[in-house]
């Protein structure tokens, strides 16, 4: 439990830092996101591009690292390559998470998802819906905090 009590205070924090004040509003309004997006997305937060694919759905799919860890954004509810959501998700393999802190840490933060695997694998993942308008600003506040929050509670380790 001590794990989840040191990711929330990190969460707190990186909550105030994530972003400048109205970061979230810079930009123009967009209304789906593309391959393109997804890679200016990427790429707007100083990580390197280290794979692109597209599904059998028709969904663009950027994997990147941070240089620390891999994860990947990938365009949800897509027409003809023009997409209404983004799903950002990562895996930790080896990790000391259990199912009461997923469960934790999924009551606590409603839009973080931490799902626990066979092996001691975790999964997390934020879902973004673009409907009605969004900045490429607030998209990347979003995969920031995750990326962020997933760090912290993975490296608090427990303790």
């Amino acid at each position: 439990m001590k794990m989840v009590l040191h990711a929330g205070m990190a969460l707190a924090s990186v909550c105030l830092l994530a972003a400048p004040a109205g970061a979230q509003a810079t930009g123009p309004v967009i209304e789906r996101i593309d391959a393109q997006g997804l890679r200016a997305l990427v790429t707007g937060l100083g990580h390197e591009i280290t794979n692109e694919a597209v599904s059998e759905e028709g969904q663009p799919i950027v994997t990147a690292t941070t240089g620390t860890m891999n994860y990947l954004v990938a365009g949800t509810v897509c027409e003809n390559g023009q997409c209404q959501g983004l799903l950002t998700e990562l895996v930790f393999t080896n990790t000391p998470a259990t199912l009461d802190i997923a469960n934790q840490v999924n009551q606590s933060y409603a839009a973080i998802k931490l799902v626990v695997l066979e092996d001691d694998n975790v999964v997390f993942s934020r879902y973004d819906v673009l409907n009605g308008g969004t900045t490429l600003g607030a998209l990347s506040t979003s995969v920031s905090t995750l990326l962020e929050v997933a760090g912290a509670i993975v490296q608090s380790g427990g303790e």
